[in-house]
């Protein structure tokens, strides 16, 4: 039996799969009362992962994630999930440098908040550009990020992140 935090994750999942092919206006969810506080919540936790990083603090970045097998990891070579197979659990590199600008929130159902920005990193001398994002849950422990993404744009093209 799937856990609640495990089912939420699973539930915020579908409906960040079919938010963009909704109908519902984004004042729909603001209605209900919850939107401003779970924004600013999941905006607390996307600043403090990104600190993290800046701080090459392992324990502190990784308490920000889902710790569950449930935790969704995406990029250009596809969707894995779970907590204890992560490289970022054993990985001990950081970036040199990693630029994260227009953190953007967008509340999608009590619980559960969508988040993007663009970033620019650096790490052996190398440097590349992208889009990465987030799902935000709210959990018995509070809030974590439950699905993480990044997508590198293609070597040379100019960053259009807005």
């Amino acid at each position: 039996m799937m856990s609640s935090d495990g089912m939420r994750l699973v539930r915020a999942m579908a409906l960040a799969g079919v938010v963009g092919a909704c109908a519902m206006p984004p004042h729909a969810y603001s209605a209900a009362g919850n939107a401003g506080a779970d924004s600013v919540a999941a905006m607390r936790l996307f600043e403090e992962n990104i600190a993290a990083i800046h701080g090459r603090d392992r324990p502190r970045y990784l308490a920000t994630y889902l710790q569950t097998p449930a935790l969704g990891r995406n990029g250009p070579g596809g969707m894995l999930l779970g907590f204890e197979n992560w490289s970022a659990r054993r990985d001990s590199t950081w970036p040199d440098t990693l630029v994260a600008r227009g953190l953007k929130v967008l509340p999608i159902a009590p619980g559960v908040v969508y988040g993007t920005y663009c970033y620019t990193v650096t790490q052996n001398d190398t440097t590349s550009s992208g889009v990465s994002e987030r799902i935000f849950v709210k959990t018995r422990e509070g809030w974590r990020i439950a699905v993480t993404t990044a997508f590198g744009l293609v070597p040379g093209a100019p960053a259009r992140c807005k």
